[in-house]
């Protein structure tokens, strides 16, 4: 009987379970638990849903105008304003409420005023995230353009101002968050003058293309070329670059350091703050991004070193010599700005010094065009202020951290404060080699460096700086280069006077006896009108022949003086070839003959070359220029 009863019992259990089965699926699924979900799905059948595919064929004035904003995006990454207004001005919105069958308390033709006037770019979104059929909705609970950005706080979408948004019933996490995403191609600042700007994560910038050719990095910041839509500036630009977009440079501080970022920044808004002056660049705005801080200025055409290679040797014709020495003036001018601030701003009444600290060719810049600038040669400003401070009198001179560039850094002794004649020293470098490049070419701003690398006795590595090693006199090189220069018939009177002015008040190891700016500044000046109404002062009696205006490779012929045949060097001489081939020529085929100090070796080397000329590489010596990593126009 047992075993009878275990096989009656699972068959019974099988046939009840069978028996379920059949009325579950007869009756249809039992009732479901609700959802917690805060946004739930939309009540519409899937069709009738704005995005699908036979929604965009029943409205075809809004499905093209989405087209044209989706073909804009991919051109641009952002929408700019010119393509709202043209897009969606009052007619289109109408249009396209019309088509949407939109009905509002006000006239549809009154609600497309509205909207164009205050929700142009509310209305623009809503297109894009395909709820343009909740425009009214908006509107009508007093959301508009001067709300956004939205953002999305969990489950609530949330004003600029922190109000929650009163969103329909049937939208849900998606839509709210599609909605956020796509506002920022909207949503695009429009850059002014003077400004700083503090922009999210999700922002999105109006440049219309980075030249990563012209990027340059250095040691305070990473400078990139951009280029921003002649929607989203008000900066002044030159008028032909308009379809192109406006130039800049980005400089954004690659140290995480807010003092330097704030210095900069308040140094150059200093500046700004008297009259521009024509010969310093000035600072269009700065944004943080990221954690980054960013300057932004004008992008100059090249710096003047490149420039001097470009051109190799000026032409000689009263415009053109005159330009170079306006832009002497006006660059000495510029710093004596830096160096004595007449104003600190509107709420202090004292006097502000500053100074550049970093004065040299690669931050000296060239620009085609500026608003403002009438010579057609362009206009030379004074760049890079990464190094300039800004301080009342009674810190003129404490500084002892800042860094500066061996080549044309000054000599400096322990503990001595630096000063404002600092710049004097680097400017005085820098017009020597500027005078150099007029009178010689640009070829010879090189030999000029490795002849005063001849001075250094440290043979390993040499230095083209303009002092001795001990610090106690100008390199002997210089003053034979200045004698040299002085020969060559390019060297007018005013050239003479000019580096009579850089030997006597520039370059001098006691700071001390440095002129000020203003001092420099007055006596070029005075050379600048002089060689403006009389052209025997400014040109002399150099006439270049037509073959070397056209060839400006070309170097001027120069007979080599007896004077600065023979420089001494302690107890070691530097023996030049008496060759007619020019300046350039001349020291090109130059020799330090230092055989006590190479060996017997080294005269081989020298004869073995062909052209004549040797180098510190031709020796497999290293060599260091002394220059720091160049930051670019910034």
């Amino acid at each position: 009987m047992y075993w009878l009863y275990c096989l009656l019992f699972p068959l019974a259990c099988l046939f009840l379970l069978l028996s379920w089965n059949s009325r579950r699926i007869k009756d249809g699924p039992g009732p479901q638990p609700s959802s917690p979900k805060r946004f739930p799905e939309a009540v519409s059948p899937p069709m009738s849903r704005e995005g699908s595919h036979s929604s965009q064929h029943s409205f075809p004035i809004l499905s093209s105008t989405l087209d044209r904003i989706r073909e804009c995006i991919i051109k641009l990454a952002f929408i700019p304003r010119s393509f709202i207004d043209a897009e969606i001005n009052e007619k289109a919105v109408q249009d396209i409420l019309a088509e949407k069958r939109i009905d509002s308390r006000v006239p549809r033709a009154k609600l497309a005023e509205k909207i164009v006037q205050r929700a142009q770019k509310l209305f623009t979104i809503l297109v894009m995230s395909k709820k343009v059929d909740h425009i009214d909705t908006f509107m009508d609970r007093g959301i508009q353009d001067s709300n956004l950005p939205f953002k999305l706080d969990g489950n609530v979408l949330r004003t600029s101002q922190g109000h929650e948004v009163p969103v329909p019933e049937d939208w849900d996490y998606e839509d709210l968050e599609a909605l956020e995403s796509k506002q920022w191609r909207v949503l695009v600042p429009v850059f002014r003058q003077g400004v700083h700007y503090d922009f999210p994560e999700q922002q999105k910038f109006p440049f219309v293309g980075k030249e990563s050719a012209k990027s340059t990095e250095g040691g305070y910041g990473r400078v990139s070329c951009e280029r921003i839509h002649a929607d989203h500036h008000n900066f002044c630009e030159p008028p032909d670059s308009k379809s192109q977009g406006c130039r800049v440079a980005v400089k954004k501080l690659i140290r995480q350091d807010i003092t330097l970022f704030q210095r900069e920044k308040e140094f150059l808004e200093a500046l700004g703050s008297a009259d521009p002056h024509p010969h310093l660049i000035n600072l269009l705005c700065t944004y943080s991004f990221l954690g980054d801080n960013h300057l932004v200025f004008p992008w100059a055409d090249e710096n003047l070193r490149e420039y001097w290679k470009r051109t190799k040797l000026p032409q000689w014709n009263s415009q053109n010599i005159l330009w170079w020495i306006k832009q002497v003036v006006g660059i000495a001018s510029g710093l004596s700005v830096i160096h004595k601030l007449p104003q600190a701003g509107k709420t202090s009444s004292k006097t502000l010094y500053g100074r550049h600290g970093d004065l040299k060719p690669e931050n000296i810049i060239w620009f085609k065009k500026r608003p403002g600038c009438t010579d057609q040669n362009g206009i030379l400003m004074i760049a890079d202020l990464g190094l300039a401070k800004l301080h009342r009198f009674e810190s003129k001179s404490n500084d002892l951290d800042a860094a500066f560039p061996q080549t044309y850094s000054p000599p400096r002794r322990p503990g001595e404060f630096i000063n404002r004649a600092f710049d004097i020293w680097g400017l005085g470098c820098l017009y020597l080699e500027l005078a150099t490049y007029i009178i010689c070419g640009e070829k010879a701003i090189g030999e000029f460096a490795e002849l005063r690398g001849s001075d250094d006795p440290n043979y390993i590595i040499n230095t083209d700086c303009f002092y001795s090693v001990d610090q106690t006199r100008v390199r002997p090189s210089i003053d034979a280069w200045v004698r040299r220069l002085k020969t060559s018939p390019r060297c007018s009177p005013v050239f003479s006077d000019l580096l009579d002015l850089i030997m006597s008040r520039m370059i001098r190891i006691e700071s001390r006896e440095r002129s000020s700016a203003q001092t420099v500044y007055r006596k070029l000046d005075k050379m600048y009108k002089k060689a403006k109404s009389d052209p025997q002062y400014l040109l002399g009696s150099y006439e270049m022949l037509p073959q070397q205006e056209l060839d400006d490779s070309q170097e001027p012929t120069l007979e080599a003086s007896p004077s600065a045949q023979n420089v001494s060097h302690g107890s070691s001489s530097t023996y030049f070839t008496s060759k007619a081939h020019g300046l350039g020529d001349a020291v090109h085929n130059a020799r330090p003959l230092r055989l006590n100090k190479f060996g017997p070796d080294l005269q081989s080397k020298l004869v073995v070359d062909s052209d004549d000329s040797w180098s510190m590489s031709d020796l497999g010596l290293p060599r260091s220029r002394g220059t720091w990593p160049q930051v670019g126009s910034s």
